[in-house]
């Protein structure tokens, strides 16, 4: 039993990791001077610890025992920013310090404070490849595709890892400077980054020049021009035909409603219904842009209608066969997972697999054992040696984006498992081995702190493992038309 695959959006809390400024801050009585805000500041950092210390599975984790110092490391960088300065875009850095020194998108904390409006120099910039390039620009000197190779005399990498990995995102991942490469010409109000003065570009054909920067506060209107410049186009939930031998199917979410659980369902309605023409196109597209995680349930259940049922259960089953689940037992940790049962009791499967393990927790805490360890299914031994070959042998290209992790990832597991699937696109993101994660408040009310309720033990992939394209995509639009262009040249 994993639960993993079958809660869909009740434990994962994809939305409210997606948007640290919530509405709680906004009732919040603020701070009205320096002290005070230096005050809240070094209160939620210890807040912070401390609550990672009692819950995180790493603390206890023999097969992490560098976490301890991490955390404490953490602290006191966060602690040594809140010393230099203070105001509430200090709380903001200093959390955002705390969160980076951990690494790992399933922990940390984030501040809820409002930011001041973004400045920016009237071009905005995207990072694809290897290389920082201008995505939209209103400057006279500057276009769109133009490279921005350095700024003040450094490198547009170094400045990435000095200015921007210091409070967001993870500098070994590559899909990670995808994520985060437009922030480096973004002034968020950052008290501890100085502004940068100006940039040298690099046009197409080799000419390079310099430009002096002038920030502005960005204009509302801005916002249109730049909806397409973090995966390109959002598609509903769907299997298309936008070309007359080329499916595709789109996944921008495996976190759903009830709209979208029916778009699912007629997805695979439609798989069924198409599969002899399926099975003779010239080729599948998965599209995965958008797409934050969730529940795997939706990937597996696409990949079975494609390849299987059989065939996928078969060559899926080593993905899993040595993981083992293990449930940090808290009293927190299992106060919350307790609280999920009443969440999902018009749910069977989903409230028999939350009872087991709320009991197991519970009696592990009962017993001051650390964790509580999830009984899998008793399935039978995988025969390494039996081999499933499917019918469906038509080439397959899964569009990965750069934010790509968790249940997302999940899917290119599945979909990677047979030899007509290519990955095209982005390097993905990147899973630890710390998941289902639930949300603390801060003592300020200020935020949050992310805590994560399990540790995967021997799962096959391992922490920090990302996917790299067969068919690398650096192009700065991710539209479908020109997607689809260019999978039609790799055909």
């Amino acid at each position: 039993m994993t639960i993993k695959t079958k809660i869909t959006n009740h434990v994962l809390l994809c939305a409210l990791l997606l948007s640290p400024v919530i509405n709680a801050a906004q009732k919040t009585i603020l701070p009205t001077t320096p002290e005070h805000w230096r005050s809240i500041t070094e209160r939620d950092i210890n807040a912070a610890y401390s609550i990672t210390a009692l819950n995180h599975p790493g603390m206890v984790d023999v097969n992490n025992p560098a976490f301890p110092a991490l955390l404490k490391k953490a602290k006191v960088e966060a602690l040594a920013l809140s010393v230099e300065a203070s105001g509430p875009q200090v709380h903001v850095a200093a959390i955002a310090r705390f969160n980076t020194v951990l690494q790992d998108g399933h922990a940390g904390a984030f501040s809820s404070v409002e930011r001041p409006a973004r400045r920016w120099p009237s071009f905005s910039a995207v990072w694809r490849g290897d290389a920082l390039k201008v995505y939209y620009s209103e400057a006279k000197n500057i276009s769109k595709g133009d490279v921005v190779s350095q700024c003040d005399g450094q490198s547009t990498d170094t400045l990435m890892r000095e200015r921007i990995f210091k409070f967001h995102g993870e500098v070994a991942q590559p899909g990670h400077w995808w994520q985060q490469g437009w922030r480096l010409l973004i002034d968020e109000g950052n008290p501890f980054l100085t502004l940068l003065k100006e940039c040298k570009f690099v046009k197409a054909n080799g000419e390079t020049f310099t430009q002096v920067l002038n920030w502005s506060v960005m204009p509302k209107s801005v916002s249109k021009h730049l909806e397409n410049a973090y995966n390109g186009d959002e598609l509903p939930i769907d299997l298309t035909w936008p070309d007359k031998h080329i499916a595709w199917i789109a996944m921008p979410s495996f976190s759903v409603n009830d709209k979208q659980t029916a778009a699912y369902n007629k997805v695979f309605e439609k798989i069924q219904q198409q599969r002899s023409k399926l099975l003779t196109a010239k080729a599948v597209v998965l599209d995965l842009r958008h797409n934050q995680g969730g529940s795997s349930y939706w990937s597996l259940q696409i990949a079975k209608r494609l390849w299987g049922e059989k065939v996928v259960n078969h060559n899926a089953a080593g993905l899993s066969q040595n993981t083992q689940v293990w449930w940090r037992a808290s009293k927190d940790n299992t106060d919350y997972v307790q609280s999920l049962i009443e969440v999902v009791k018009d749910q069977p499967e989903t409230h028999a697999a939350i009872t087991a393990v709320a009991s197991g927790m519970t009696q592990a805490l009962k017993n001051n054992k650390p964790f509580y360890i999830e009984e899998k299914d008793s399935q039978p031994a995988l025969d390494q040696n039996t081999s499933l070959t499917s019918d469906f042998k038509t080439k397959v290209f899964v569009i990965v984006p750069p934010q790509c992790a968790s249940a997302c990832l999940d899917a290119i597991d599945v979909f990677k498992l047979f030899p007509n699937t290519q990955l095209f696109g982005a390097p993905s993101s990147a899973d630890s081995m710390y998941m289902e994660v639930r949300l603390a408040d801060l003592p300020s009310g200020l935020g949050k702190v992310i805590v994560p309720n399990k540790v995967y033990v021997n799962r096959a992939r391992e922490k920090g493992d990302y996917y790299k394209p067969d068919i690398a995509y650096s192009g700065i639009d991710w539209t479908t038309g020109l997607l689809l262009e260019e999978i039609k040249s790799n055909e």
